[in-house]
């Protein structure tokens, strides 16, 4: 991942669960919380996205949004799921306070 933020390209990340499945999301934000930083991340449907000709479509249904910790690794970074309650907790409550503060 590159230092360019207000690049248009978008980011996907691969990530792979303990089964070995493979699922592709798109980096849309990067927050930080207390020292740590958080990837937000919305699963792409790579099916769909080349149905559409490589370009996103309206959805009808609301993306979810992921959430994952970002740890850097030398020069590379690498996502991990959030197993504390408490600290995904506390990232679900600074995200909703900053979208009604919007």
């Amino acid at each position: 991942m590159s230092g360019n933020n207000g690049s248009e390209e978008s980011k996907i990340i691969k990530t792979q669960d303990e089964n070995g499945q493979v699922y592709n999301f798109e980096l849309i934000d990067i927050l930080e919380l207390e020292g740590q930083e958080y990837g937000l991340l919305v699963y792409v449907d790579e099916q769909k996205q080349a149905e559409a000709g490589g370009e996103k479509e309206e959805e009808e249904e609301e993306e979810e949004v992921v959430v994952m910790r970002l740890n850097k690794d030398d020069n590379s970074y690498t996502f991990e799921t959030i197993e504390d309650d408490k600290e995904f907790e506390k990232i679900v409550s600074y995200l909703e306070s900053e979208s009604e503060e919007s």
